[in-house]
């Protein structure tokens, strides 16, 4: 009797150190159910890791405290970050259910596709939740997921859609939403190697004349052309033969809003919404130093022709116009989708915690 006691209180102790998933008599190996179609327990984990970061991204989330310490929508962040792994775990089979129904069903190839975009970034995955959640999993919860999504929304708003976009609202999209620009920069606190003499002793750094000498260098540049006296490619030439640059020709960008807001200082998006096409302007920034910026915004409609003729830029183009619709709409789809069952048995031995470390 005493071994059998001993025996007893041993067992407990491990089920105690190893945690509910590791002890308990039911089979843990499923997260969710529908129909008799089983999904492992690792796409939950592996949904619970995504939402922790979903939930950072929420209003009112103060990323510089611990997440797990605060609310999201009125709930305890642990709780809506549960809820949240859920909900994209039930996403899996309404997606698949809804393709289903429109008789477009993931093909060989794109199940093919599936495991070739969660092979690719299967090594981003961190190894505590490598732990709990296989390749295989992993191709469901995200793989199969992000190619079903793609499937959907292109059969809703790509051609012969029942909502399809026609190709002046695209049209309309890039030609409002993006920047055609070029322009060349010179800093207003450091001189190029190529306006150093290599005297001894001889300082990088500009002078506060200097510094005004070249601000009033490309507020003549930037005059010149917009008198029609000179071009930017020769604004740029002109400069770089005076620093002694290999960079003769101004930097061209086409890009979108976002990027612009991202990469670029603050004052160049505010200068271009004020410009006309084929306007220059100098203006100043503070990028790592303080600069000096010679732009002209380029007439964006004479780029139109050719960005559409990209099924990968029409691709972006129909995901800006459309995702948020979208995404709201599948989200309630989700939400008031029945017949998933939820193994908590299994998923009460998974906890946010595991997967975060606070700030």
């Amino acid at each position: 009797m005493k071994m059998i006691r001993k025996m007893t209180a041993l067992l407990l102790a491990l089920c105690v150190a190893l945690g509910a998933v590791s002890c308990s008599s039911a089979d843990q190996s499923w997260s969710a159910e529908k129909d008799g179609d089983r999904l492992p327990v690792g796409v939950y984990v592996y949904n619970l890791y995504a939402a922790i970061s979903l939930a950072q991204t929420q209003d009112g989330v103060d990323t510089s405290a611990n997440l797990l310490e605060q609310e999201i929508d009125g709930q305890p962040a642990e709780e809506w970050i549960q809820n949240e792994a859920m909900r994209m775990t039930k996403e899996i089979y309404y997606l698949r259910s809804e393709l289903e129904a429109r008789g477009i069903p993931l093909t060989d190839d794109e199940q093919t596709q599936a495991e070739s975009l969660a092979s690719s970034q299967w090594g981003y995955v961190p190894d505590s939740v490598k732990k709990y959640v296989s390749l295989d999993s992993f191709t469901i919860a995200y793989g199969e997921l992000s190619v079903m999504m793609r499937k959907l929304f292109d059969s809703m708003y790509g051609e012969g859609g029942e909502r399809e976009v026609s190709e002046d609202e695209l049209r309309t999209q890039f030609e409002s939403t993006y920047y055609d620009f070029d322009y060349v920069l010179s800093s207003l606190q450091y001189k190029t190697e190529g306006e150093l003499t290599g005297a001894e002793g001889e300082s990088d750094e500009m002078t506060d004349e200097e510094a005004e000498e070249r601000k009033a260098l490309f507020d003549g540049y930037a005059a010149d052309i917009n008198n029609g006296v000179t071009t930017m490619a020769q604004a740029a030439q002109f400069y770089a033969d005076l620093v002694g640059s290999t960079d003769t020709e101004p930097s061209h960008e086409l890009v979108n809003g976002d990027t612009l807001d991202s990469s670029f200082p603050s004052e160049v998006k505010t200068a271009l919404d004020e410009m006309e096409a084929g306007e220059a302007r100098s203006i100043e920034v503070t990028i790592l130093s303080k600069g000096v910026l010679l732009l002209q915004k380029n007439d964006i409609t004479a780029d139109t022709d050719d960005f559409l003729a990209d099924e990968n830029n029409r691709d972006t183009l129909l995901t800006s116009l459309k995702a948020d619709e979208f995404n709201g709409e599948l989200d309630a789809a989700v939400d008031a989708f029945e017949g998933v069952t939820f193994n908590d048995a299994a998923l009460s031995g998974y906890h946010a915690s595991e997967f975060y470390t606070a700030p």
